[in-house]
């Protein structure tokens, strides 16, 4: 997944427009992340359908052609894993001091232990078997964008066919390894990513051909896309690309590519309402930042606990503690998107300009 895109210089006003509505798309992903991890299974039946899929679709969409490859992986690396690091650094020092104002010494030192496996080994779900490994959570997505970004430039240097079957085989390699034992820096859930990077790939090579499609078409297009989407929420298993689940195999992953559609469209449209369209975007562009940020505060916030307390202390419903840590994860992962985006050594550490 491309959590920023590639600049581009001397673009014209559509190829702007483009570039917008996908950070459209980034943002509206990103915020449907942070709902996906709230534990609720009425939210994730839809957002778990396109939220990381739709970011591994852009990345391939933008991936770069022309740059040599070992120049490539170097971009990749600053681009992804630089920030993966010092984000686990945070989350160290963090869960350290939490964990000595907690338990004191021995606490701090068990946080500090636990916290520096799970940042080494890179998963993004805690496994008991075949031996315990801590998640390091949402920015196993870092790692897994970048085994399957420089895969997919790496597979451009083969013919069509070969392309085609070397990205089959790295898909089947990472769906059926899963179930021996999960392998460090998310590299299976790398190797499906590539998947959804090549359709995205292939969606830019037919872009010429799809805007001079009729309107009426690309209406039906839309509503069957639609449909499919509806129908993959209501029999939603699972689809947890963290685990290389794509729940009933071809079927999810033609659902998913049609909710990835379907939102690509709303997008365009919101792109016609400037005030949502900025801040949507806004989102998109600095998504980097706000996943980041977010897995610090998810690991290590207890939201719940200052939710319940909240409604104890108004009388208020416990329904609404859900309404109250949305409202504060937004708040809080947001507000400090914006700090960080307006900070230049932020920024240079992590490779933005």
């Amino acid at each position: 997944m491309e959590l920023t895109c590639e600049s581009q210089n001397n673009t014209t006003k559509a190829s702007n427009n483009r570039l917008i509505y996908l950070d459209i798309a980034r943002g509206i992903s990103m915020l449907c992340i942070i709902l996906g991890h709230l534990g609720n299974a009425n939210i994730n039946r839809v957002v778990f359908t396109f939220h990381v899929s739709i970011f591994y679709v852009i990345s391939g969409f933008f991936i770069s052609e022309k740059k040599e490859y070992g120049t490539y992986i170097k971009s990749r690396l600053k681009a992804l894993i630089v920030p993966y690091y010092l984000t686990c650094i945070a989350i160290v020092v963090i869960g350290t001091v939490e964990g000595f104002i907690l338990h004191g010494t021995v606490g701090a030192f068990d946080a500090m232990k636990e916290w520096v496996y799970a940042s080494l080994y890179g998963a993004g779900d805690s496994y008991s078997s075949p031996f315990y490994i801590k998640a390091i959570g949402a920015i196993w997505f870092l790692w897994a964008s970048f085994w399957g970004s420089i895969l997919l430039k790496y597979s451009l240097r083969m013919k069509d066919w070969q392309r085609i079957l070397f990205i089959s085989f790295l898909f089947a390699v990472g769906y059926f390894s899963r179930k021996l034992f999960w392998f460090p820096l998310s590299i299976q859930a790398g190797c499906c990513a590539t998947l959804f990077m090549y359709l995205g790939f292939c969606a830019k090579k037919t872009k010429s051909g799809w805007d001079v499609l009729d309107k009426e078409v690309k209406k039906a297009l839309f509503i069957c896309a639609a449909l499919v989407w509806f129908f993959f929420i209501k029999d939603f298993r699972s689809f947890w690309l963290v685990h290389c689940d794509v729940g009933r195999g071809i079927v999810d992953i033609i659902g998913s590519l049609c909710a990835c559609y379907v939102v690509f469209d709303i997008c365009k449209r919101i792109d016609r309402v400037p005030i949502l369209s900025k801040g949507l975007a806004y989102i998109g562009r600095y998504s980097i930042f706000m996943l980041c940020i977010h897995i610090i505060e998810l690991n290590l916030f207890p939201w719940w606990q200052i939710a319940e307390k909240i409604c104890c202390k108004l009388s208020m419903p416990s329904c609404l503690e859900l309404l109250f840590v949305i409202i504060g994860k937004f708040l809080f992962d947001i507000s400090l998107t914006v700090l960080a985006s307006q900070n230049r050594i932020v920024k240079k550490l992590f490779g933005i300009k």
